[in-house]
């Protein structure tokens, strides 16, 4: 009988650019135009930073282009990279049925290992597609239980995605890339202990998933098999990971309903579960000209994963951990009228103000919450203010959701953000080149990004 794994690789092995819906072309480049823009702003951080140096000093093969490297990689190098300062600001697209984030392992993978053989830009949009698929298809059947037990679904499952790419890119036969999927299977790694501690290194299981992604098909290519049953199998990874999977609908409408389409951008450099409750408490302070200075405490209520991810009670002592602190973000939101990724440095963490307020907020479940999740992932806030009044809004979904959709315009603004400083004219060309992706190729577009990123 054929596995999960063999009948992925047999629809993706059949899939042609030309089957593309434009919505679907027009959406990758968007999403691809988003990942340009963090991964730019992401090697400023620390960690990739780290990454950039150690990787850049190994001998190897130029392959591949490592953004804020003036040289190139090996293209494993560069993917592992990449996906590090791609994640680095928590400021990447995702997919809310899946609580995953498949961009950042399959755009890094596609961009090294497509620069490392010559192919062009519509090469690279029909494997971007063919990794983001496979990526929510996998997470929407195994979560939230697989996220309950621990797991970082990006760097588990996000390989899969990295391997179905390059696969592509690869020519694989629809044997090769089944074997490729097994043996990326069984490198799918990523513990959510970071949210408690280490938040600084959680961008390296996206990186290591666009790693072993390309890993995973360069052995394929040699002859190595995989274990075809890998995910469903007696001692695979549904098993080994998630207490329940849902796979009868895994397989609803391929070909047809790119789950592509779903993927969300964030406008915050917090973890999405944050942005609902920023969306409302901006909104409202906006609407009744509310400053910092007015708001005496702020409650929320949301659906479990939010506060199991954020809820802590204790504040952050990192920039890193306040990204997944509720409390903080909601605070330093209210003080500076965003959270950008220029907010969370060091320094705001011992702010005395934002500490303050920070300590009076509060949040919890619901049932109204939990009972909609994950159609909608959002929260109720209630403001109190020092004069005695209270102000209340709901957030069903935050910004950038298919639902709440961001325009082109969004996508552009935030780039522009994110690149803010660098050579215009080599942004502009980086721009340019991502919109009219399908004219280009890989080389052209990693070739604008060094010239924006090459200190």
């Amino acid at each position: 009988m054929e596995t999960i794994i063999q009948r992925f690789a047999d629809f993706f092995c059949s899939m042609k650019y030309e089957d593309l819906p434009e919505q679907v072309i027009h959406k990758s480049k968007m999403l691809t135009i988003d990942l340009m823009g963090v991964t730019i702003a992401g090697t400023k951080m620390d960690f990739p930073r780290m990454m950039i140096d150690y990787l850049g000093g190994l001998e190897g093969v130029r392959q591949a282009t490592m953004f804020g490297a003036s040289h190139k990689v090996p293209a494993i190098h560069a993917a592992l990279a990449n996906g590090v300062s791609a994640h680095a600001l928590d400021m990447d697209d995702g997919f809310r049925y899946g609580g995953v984030h498949a961009g950042v392992a399959v755009i890094p993978a596609v961009l090294a290992f497509g620069e490392s053989r010559n192919l062009d830009g519509k090469a690279f949009l029909l494997a971007m597609t063919v990794g983001y698929e496979i990526v929510n298809r996998i997470s929407k059947a195994m979560n939230p239980s697989h996220l309950n037990r621990g797991f970082h679904t990006t760097g588990t499952i996000g390989v899969l995605g990295a391997a179905a790419a390059c696969g592509m890119l690869a020519g694989l036969n629809k044997e090769q890339m089944a074997h490729a999927l097994g043996i990326a299977t069984l490198q799918g790694a990523g513990l959510l202990e970071i949210l408690n501690d280490g938040a600084m290194v959680k961008p390296i299981n996206p990186g290591k998933a666009a790693m072993a992604g390309i890993l995973s098909v360069e052995l394929a290519l040699r002859g190595a098999k995989g274990p075809m049953a890998a995910l469903e199998g007696e001692k695979g990874l549904f098993k080994a990971m998630a207490d329940n999977v849902s796979t009868e609908h895994l397989f609803d409408e391929l070909g047809s309903d790119f789950y592509i389409m779903g993927q969300y951008i964030k406008f915050h450099a917090a973890c999405r579960h944050i942005h609902p409750t920023i969306d409302g408490l901006l909104a409202v302070m906006r609407a009744q000209q509310l400053t910092f200075k007015d708001l005496a405490s702020v409650d929320i209520t949301t659906y479990p994963v939010a506060v199991s991810f954020c809820g802590a009670s204790t504040l952050p002592d990192t920039a890193e951990g306040a990204k997944f602190s509720l409390a903080f973000s909601v605070a330093m939101a209210a003080y500076f009228g965003d959270i950008g990724e220029h907010r969370y440095t060091p320094g705001v963490v011992t702010h005395a103000e934002i500490r303050a307020l920070a300590a009076r907020v509060t949040s919890r479940t619901d049932p109204r919450w939990e009972q909609v999740y994950p159609r909608e992932r959002g929260a109720a806030i209630t403001i109190g203010c020092k004069n005695g009044k209270s102000f209340f809004i709901e957030v069903p979904l935050p910004k950038g959701e298919p639902e709440n959709p961001a325009t082109d315009e969004d996508f552009i603004l935030k780039f522009q953000q994110n690149t803010a400083g660098r050579p215009a004219e080599a942004v502009d060309r980086l721009l340019a080149i991502t919109r009219a992706l399908e004219k280009h190729t890989i080389a052209e577009l990693a070739q604008a990004v060094v010239r924006c990123t090459a200190e």
